[in-house]
Formats: C-alpha cells, structure tokens, sequence
C-alpha cells in the first residue's frame, strides 16, 4: 500500500483518458482515448508494470474516448466496466450517419459484461480510502438527447481533495444534474476540474460556478480554436491556483493545465492531503 492517489490526465491529443491509482494500487481508467503514436493502457502495462485494470469507465460512445479499447482489451480485461444507459435503438438514434469504428469495436467489447453491479460508491469495493460517485443523464430524462449529455460523471475524494471527471457534458446535461441535491452536493466539493467537452464553449456551463469555486482546471485537448473556453475557466479558480512542478523541475503558480501545452498532466495527494501536480 503506498498511501498515495494518484491522477494520471494522458496527453491523447483531441481525446481523453485518465487513470486513477488508488493507495492499495487499484487502476481505474476513466476514457480509452489515444493518439498514433501512443497507448496509455500499453503504457500502464508495460512501462508501469499494472497487470489489471479494476474499472473501467466509458464517459461516452464518441470515438475520440474509443480509440484504445483494441489495446484495453489486448492488455487488460478490465473487471468491471460502467457506460452510459442507452439501448441500441437509441443508439442508433444518436448517430444516424453510423457508427465509427472504435465504438464497433467498443460494443464487441462491451459483450463481455452482461452481469449488474452495484455502483462504484458502494462500500464493497476495496478503494484504499477513495471515495467514488457517479452520475448520468438517461435518455428520456433530457430534452433534446445527445450522445455528450448521457455522459457519466464520475468523482472521486481523498483526503479532502476532489476530483471531477465530466465527460463531453454540454450545458443542457450540466443543468439537469444540477437538479440533483447530491450532484450539486458533490461539485461543491471539487478541488479539481476537468473541463468538459476538451475545454469547448460547448462543455461551458457557467451556472456549475455556483457552487464550486476549484483550485486548478484540467483540459484535455490537441489545439487551441475558436470555441475553446480557457480563459472563462481560469476566471473561474481560486486564486491564486496551485503550484505546479514544471518540465524543467520548477514550481509556477497554474490555474490551468492543457495536454495541449503541458503534455501529461500528474496529481498527487498524500495520506496527509499534501498535493503535488507535475507536468511532464
């Protein structure tokens, strides 16, 4: 057990993956995004010597949170795997120009896991101290369904430190699970922010604002445009943010991280709630 928690955000370019460590060494990847040139779960196997992947979670079907599940499922078979609720109608429904192929290769995949499990909040699950939630919007719960506001949003707490995992969440999901006491309950307490939707305009919601103020956003992203949304991010930090180790071993004070910038993006919290954030 190394009585740490660790947040490792992959630099996947226009995608997302995110693992977490547990202190008792339980890996939980959170989006199997990749890019050419790089896998995180050939990575987490053969660089980091992980031999299982306890969870698995699938914010969504789109493809850029796909790529790497051939290699998921070459490396790992992950014990436990959540997704969004959607039957295939609906599925279909949602991307009526077809499917891409990785979310073909995803739904082969998903075959392996027919069985329900309770959620990853319940207390029979050996987390090492780390408090998990999830949350999700279901279908026929939104308005105008698309595939980004089904996205499941997943917390996690340790030693005071939350982190919050939203997917490509758009303002019309954000709204709704604000209409939830324990959502709101648990944004609250977020620390740390990964921006929705890779930091777009789209993933924006202001009125999530309200009720957190945290110390440092996280984008996952491949390129600066138009709509991307950093600046209404930073605006929205505690000052002065965090200190941040550098590629260069120094320490600067960040409200905000990029993949696009600052590559790989390390968390770090302690038994005793210290944090260290590292770019590499």
């Amino acid at each position: 057990m190394n009585n740490t928690f660790k947040v490792i955000t992959f630099d996947v370019e226009h995608g997302s993956s995110h693992v977490i460590i547990t202190p008792n060494n339980q890996v939980v990847m959170i989006d199997a995004g990749s890019r050419a040139d790089f896998s995180p779960a050939h990575h987490l196997r053969y660089v980091w010597g992980h031999t299982q992947l306890r969870w698995l979670t699938v914010t969504h079907h789109d493809s850029d949170h796909l790529t790497d599940i051939n290699n998921i499922a070459e490396h790992f078979l992950p014990l436990t795997l959540e997704q969004p609720t959607i039957d295939p109608l609906q599925l279909a429904l949602l991307y009526p120009a077809g499917f891409s192929t990785p979310l073909e290769v995803f739904l082969e995949f998903r075959k392996n896991y027919t069985l329900p499990v309770p959620p990853m909040s319940d207390p029979i699950y050996p987390w090492g101290g780390v408090q998990f939630a999830t949350f999700k919007n279901e279908y026929h719960e939104l308005a105008s369904p698309n595939m980004n506001d089904m996205s499941v949003v997943t917390f996690a707490s340790f030693q005071g430190w939350t982190f919050i995992f939203p997917g490509d969440l758009e303002k019309q999901g954000w709204l709704k699970l604000l209409e939830n006491e324990d959502f709101r309950d648990m944004v609250q307490r977020t620390s740390v922010f990964v921006a929705s939707h890779h930091g777009r305009e789209s993933g924006f919601c202001q009125e999530v604002f309200q009720y957190c103020t945290p110390n440092l956003v996280i984008i996952s992203d491949k390129s600066m445009t138009d709509t991307s949304c950093t600046d209404e991010y930073r605006q929205n930090v505690l000052l002065p943010g965090l200190q941040v180790k550098n590629k260069l071993g120094q320490f600067e004070t960040r409200r905000v991280l990029t993949t696009r910038n600052d590559g790989a993006i390390f968390a770090e919290i302690d038994a005793e709630g210290r944090g260290f954030f590292t770019i590499e």
